[in-house]
């Protein structure tokens, strides 16, 4: 009988030993999962506070440049590439990181919305961005799919345009905007256009939502190239260093010895600005930000931000 109780008793021990074992088992666990949780809470609290820090920055360098944009409004009425827009912000180190920026002014390029006026393709802009095209090697049949892109309707201009049937048989398959450009990205849809004919159009296109001139004073040779058929590359330099003095009135530039020879509608160039582009850099600890916002400055000199474009780095 002591022999059975004594089983019993161990039994029962034995019971109680695993039982202690399992809840300190479970105990263990939920701190574990706890600390965890409580760890993650903290890294997920910290980086919504840098991606605050780091919007307020971008908020604060669009607050920067709209000054710099007024301040040189204030100046003189015309822009030209040594203005006080034109100095970038150095490296500013701050407690969490650092920041950059710059501004670039946006009409010395070829705004792609300017290829259709009333909803009909303006003669004059098409030429424009064609020679734009040849003079860069690429295929200035292009323009054609773009037209198609932008236009309301759904007729093909043969032979190199393209409309939604075109579109549709791509996988994945879409349809053509049939409205203007809202962002230059969308070149990469069109019919024909490559990544590296992408590249190549970068620095010479813009979009705005209205009809814009070039700035005759901010243009690049490859811009000023676009004025006339055939004209050759020293000739455009010629106008470019022209375009150095600056150019305070148009008919200065139309008057100009380097335009002899040249005709050119005077309602589609200027030596005024409205469209300027912020880019930067901000890094705060591990967070890093790439971004672009366009801005818009009217004609009594106020400033408005148009569109906000965010990049990480890893997007390049």
């Amino acid at each position: 009988m002591k022999v059975k109780k004594s089983l019993q008793v161990n039994t029962q021990n034995g019971i109680a030993l695993i039982t202690v074992m399992l809840v300190l088992t479970v105990v263990t666990v939920a701190l574990v999962s706890m600390s965890s949780d409580r760890q993650t809470d903290i890294r997920r609290t910290e980086n919504q506070l840098r991606s605050i820090q780091t919007w307020e920055s971008v908020y604060g360098l669009e607050a920067w440049a709209e000054n710099q944009l007024k301040l040189d409004f204030d100046k003189n009425k015309y822009d030209t590439l040594t203005d006080l827009w034109s100095k970038p912000l150095t490296l500013k180190p701050t407690l969490e990181g650092s920041v950059k920026s710059d501004i670039i002014e946006l009409q010395g390029r070829i705004n792609l919305n300017n290829l259709l006026v009333d909803g009909k393709a303006s003669d004059e802009d098409v030429q424009r961005l064609k020679r734009l095209f040849i003079n860069l090697n690429m295929k200035p049949d292009l323009v054609d799919a773009m037209l198609d892109w932008m236009d309301s309707d759904m007729e093909i201009r043969y032979p190199h345009g393209a409309e939604d049937e075109t579109y549709a048989k791509l996988k994945p398959p879409f349809r053509s905007a049939n409205a203007p450009f809202s962002d230059i990205s969308e070149l990469l849809r069109i019919q024909g256009m490559t990544l590296n004919d992408y590249k190549k159009l970068l620095p010479y296109i813009y979009v705005a939502d209205s009809y814009e001139p070039i700035n005759i004073n901010t243009a690049s040779v490859e811009v000023l190239r676009t004025f006339a058929a055939d004209m050759k590359k020293d000739r455009a330099e010629s106008i470019y260093r022209a375009s150095g003095k600056p150019f305070e009135e148009v008919e200065e530039f139309l008057k100009d010895e380097a335009m002899e020879g040249i005709s050119i509608n005077k309602e589609s160039i200027s030596v005024e600005s409205h469209y300027f582009l912020l880019s930067g850099q901000i890094d705060m600890e591990k967070n890093a930000l790439k971004f672009q916002s366009q801005l818009y400055r009217d004609k009594l000199g106020g400033v408005s931000v148009v569109k906000r474009l965010r990049r990480s780095l890893v997007d390049g």
